[in-house]
């Protein structure tokens, strides 16, 4: 979610301890972005900032990334939390390449687990 969503309503889960990451935009709203990061810090809670050019002190993990073309935020925003999921999932001893609860390709929109067709009525 964006820092001003977040700002509207789940703000109030903010407390000493808790753990955020923040993707910072390259130009779209970094400087509100980088003061909320500040401002979580300021009450207590844990902050990792993952862009390009961060202040080296705005976050307890800063993640610099390099310099990017300037329509490319989208694999900052995106690859490295893949990249930190399949990690995770190896350590986990996890294939995060198979499907566990459900099937690879989804037929209707009801509920998680494939459900076994039902009989039908034969035609005696």
């Amino acid at each position: 979610m964006n820092t001003s969503a977040f700002r509207h309503g789940p703000q109030e889960i903010v407390r000493e301890g808790v753990r955020f990451g923040l993707w910072i935009d390259q130009a779209v709203m970094r400087d509100q972005d980088l003061s909320v990061a500040h401002d979580l810090r300021e009450l207590g809670a844990s902050v990792m900032l993952i862009g390009e050019n961060l202040p080296s002190g705005a976050g307890d993990l800063v993640c610099q990334l390099p310099i990017s073309p300037p329509h490319w935020q989208f694999a900052i925003d995106v690859l490295p939390i893949q990249f930190a999921a399949e990690r995770l999932s190896r350590m986990s001893g996890v294939d995060c390449d198979s499907f566990r609860v459900c099937s690879y390709v989804v037929e209707d929109e009801h509920g998680l687990l494939r459900k076994k067709a039902e009989a039908s009525p034969s035609a005696d």
